[in-house]
């Protein structure tokens, strides 16, 4: 399918709409496993069995001529990869300890590193307005971390270094996306963080019983699943019109903490994303007024 630039609006914002529910269903399924097995294991299972899904269809894409992964840029799939383990590692380990909303509203201040680390390393013009919403986010941050005499807890911490790392992904995977193709990105991914992460968990790994062996593949697939329907969204409609939709994966995961972990998040919770989110809906709309200029 050819890209699209804002022609099926209501398409992209249902692709959206799915991809970050499958997104909550799989954070779910980990705050549950995360207990059951060190991250790096958890790591590299998963990522393997996301290679075990890529591999046939990388090769019937070649055999079909329709595709290829040979890529002259491998080190800068490395790059993306390790930091977005890191980001993985870090979010693994602070579900340990942080309920499912927290974690979830903390990782929201992904775009305003995104901002940051665009107008700081790439050099991009961002404008006094967008800098503004980016300390505002953060502000919605720190009202849901709390910190107080004794400090952050390494949880929070945590959860940030996740966000910040995430954000240094996706501005590093912008450069890719102008040479690399979709199957070819998923494969090196896959395949990079799963060789990361086997370095880390082959000297403490623990046997993994078939259930939970079953489980981790089904996150990798509905991980995979959801990528695709984002990919879908981006081919619809440019990201600003469906990048709202993002923020309804706060609602599923404050119902998946009351039905699942019967925890409900304070109201701090609640003001800080509402911060949050605000800002990044700001961020969106300065976007879209300045690609309307342009």
């Amino acid at each position: 399918m050819p890209p699209q630039t804002a022609e099926r609006p209501l398409a992209a914002i249902a692709a959206q709409f799915v991809c970050f529910t499958l997104v909550s269903v799989a954070d779910t399924i980990l705050k549950i496993i995360v207990t059951e097995l060190p991250s790096w294991q958890i790591m590299a299972l998963r990522s393997g069995s996301g290679l075990a899904i890529l591999t046939p269809i990388v090769l019937v894409q070649m055999l079909r001529g329709r595709g290829t992964i040979v890529t002259r840029r491998p080190f800068a799939h490395l790059f993306r990869a390790s930091l977005s383990a890191v980001s993985v590692f870090a979010y693994f380990e602070a579900l340990r300890e942080l309920d499912l909303p927290v974690a979830t509203a903390i990782l929201f201040v992904t775009p305003f590193f995104v901002v940051a680390l665009s107008g700081l390393v790439l050099r991009e013009p961002v404008g006094l307005n967008r800098w503004i919403a980016v300390a505002v986010g953060f502000l919605g941050a720190l009202v849901i971390i709390r910190p107080g005499p004794e400090g952050v807890s390494v949880a929070a911490l945590l959860a940030v270094l996740s966000a910040a790392t995430w954000g240094g992904a996706m501005v590093a995977i912008r450069a890719l996306g102008k040479t690399e193709g979709t199957l070819s990105v998923l494969f090196y991914f896959n395949l990079f963080i799963c060789l990361i992460s086997l370095c880390f968990a082959l000297p403490g790994w623990q046997p993994v019983p078939l259930w939970l062996l079953g489980v981790i593949a089904l996150n990798a697939v509905i991980q995979l699943v959801a990528q695709s329907f984002m990919l879908m969204a981006f081919r619809f409609a440019s990201a600003s019109v469906s990048a709202p939709v993002q923020y309804t994966q706060l609602l599923w995961s404050v119902a998946a903490g009351w039905f699942v972990f019967s925890v409900i998040p304070g109201p701090q919770v609640f003001l800080g994303a509402a911060i949050i989110v605000a800002s990044g809906l700001y961020l969106i709309w300065s976007e879209r007024r300045s690609r309307r200029a342009g």
